[in-house]
């Protein structure tokens, strides 16, 4: 299954803006050739029941997540949690929880009780058994 393994943009020499930058080209370039010029005539997720789950666990992190972004090297990538926030409430929770998952590599420590939550959102999503174990390192 695709999700099995976290890629590491960093790792592979991907800038993740440039990367971005190109998902959102992509999904823009295959929306107008599918006839779809405006995100309202886009499919809802099917995900949409976990949005306030999803922005329940970014609310929780949100502090340790402000904190890092003063404190390191994401002072260059402000407003982690309402970039968050608004993938969750406009776009797809699932994205928006991969997202945060991704953001939590850089800390903050989550708990055991947190992780697990995760783990269970992970099979609400029907992520490989993989995707959400690979980030267990992050319980304190």
């Amino acid at each position: 299954m695709g999700s099995e393994r976290r890629l590491n943009l960093r790792s592979e020499g991907i800038d993740p803006r440039d990367w971005l930058l190109e998902v959102i080209r992509l999904c823009r370039e295959r929306l107008s050739t599918e006839g779809l010029a405006t995100p309202e005539e886009v499919e809802p997720s099917p995900y949409q029941h976990l949005t306030g789950v999803v922005l329940d666990e970014i609310m929780i992190v949100a502090p340790g997540l402000l904190e890092l972004a003063q404190d390191s090297s994401w002072k260059s990538i402000p407003g982690v949690v309402p970039a968050l926030s608004h993938t969750a409430m406009h776009a797809c929770p699932d994205l928006a929880f991969r997202f945060l998952l991704g953001s939590l590599t850089y800390g903050p420590q989550v708990t055991q009780k947190q992780y697990d939550r995760y783990v269970a959102l992970g099979i609400q999503f029907e992520y490989g058994r993989l995707l959400v174990a690979g980030y267990h390192h992050l319980t304190s």
